[in-house]
């Protein structure tokens, strides 16, 4: 079925563990093909004539295709040691007492993409196959034992559901802060205050990305959560110091912080550069939040504390 979707145009190709190691009919098939020694002799006898080859150095290929005409055909065991055993591998597993295999399709249009697969595999271009149309051809084929998957489709929306509870957590998170900050602080000023900067560097850490055409991942959600973290310190020491009478050593306080951001803010600085997707997006979000949010909390505190510095 899948060599008539090839004639199709459906699809280009498809991988199998049967390339790697054929079924015990298709060897058998292939070895019982072989000719003879003697006709194979004759053959090539023939097939020299005219030319400056003598038969006789054919002889090692007529006793290797005599050698494999009587030899067994190939089992897994043989490809122990081989790149052979690794790609059957790859495409075969035993679970709960069946087999199963994966059969990865190639998109057509010249790219040699494992787009969708029956079974599972990876995919990176999902848009040149029809898939549809594949899974009509196996409606009737082995029921409940085919499963046609496009593996792009089911890793973006396994993400966007990810991404969406993250969301979900964050925003739950943020509600219990502020409830807990209301509790404590028992002013919704002082409150208004401390979560105030802390969503300012967020909002406009996202605007930059959005305006660089930068797509938000999970990995940039997390990294908000990071600036809410780092953030909030410093939102707390401005509202802290701004209800503290004694300001002595306000100026050494703030130098201190100043430091600690600075510490923060090359360290997650240097991530940003890095070619691991992880870390440059984990850098890139938090190394200008946490600058923007000790900035944003500094022109959000009370003026009694900056006169007072």
């Amino acid at each position: 079925r899948l060599d008539a979707l090839i004639g199709d145009g459906v699809i280009a190709g498809y991988d199998s563990a049967a390339r790697f190691l054929p079924s015990q009919a298709t060897q058998a098939a292939r070895l019982a093909s072989l000719p003879a020694a003697a006709p194979l002799e004759l053959r090539l006898t023939a097939a020299a004539a005219g030319v400056s080859l003598r038969p006789e150095a054919l002889q090692p290929f007529v006793q290797q295709a005599a050698a494999a005409r009587l030899a067994a055909p190939l089992t897994r065991a043989d490809l122990d040691g081989t790149s052979f055993a690794l790609a059957a591998d790859a495409l075969l597993w035993h679970r709960d007492g069946l087999w199963h295999a994966l059969l990865p399709l190639r998109a057509t249009g010249g790219a040699a993409n494992a787009a969708n697969t029956v079974g599972t595999a990876d995919a990176r271009d999902a848009g040149t196959i029809d898939v549809a149309r594949v899974r009509a051809a196996f409606a009737t084929f082995a029921p409940g034992q085919v499963l046609v998957m496009n593996i792009k489709q089911e890793l973006d929306a396994l993400y966007g559901s990810y991404l969406a509870e993250a969301v979900h957590l964050s925003l739950a998170g943020l509600g219990a802060i502020v409830l807990l900050l209301l509790l404590a602080l028992r002013s919704p000023a002082r409150t208004a205050r401390v979560i105030a900067p802390l969503l300012l560097a967020v909002l406009a850490v996202g605007a930059g990305f959005a305006l660089a055409g930068t797509r938000l991942t999970i990995l940039h959600l997390i990294g908000m959560l990071l600036i809410v973290a780092v953030g909030s310190n410093y939102a707390l020491f401005f509202d802290r110091r701004a209800a503290d009478s004694d300001r002595t050593a306000l100026p050494l306080t703030l130098a201190s912080l100043l430091i600690a951001n600075a510490c923060t803010v090359i360290g997650f600085g240097v991530l940003a550069f890095a070619r691991v997707p992880v870390l440059s997006a984990l850098g890139a979000t938090v190394a200008p939040g946490t600058l923007l949010a000790l900035l944003f909390a500094a022109l959000l505190a009370p003026r009694t504390l900056m006169a007072a510095t």
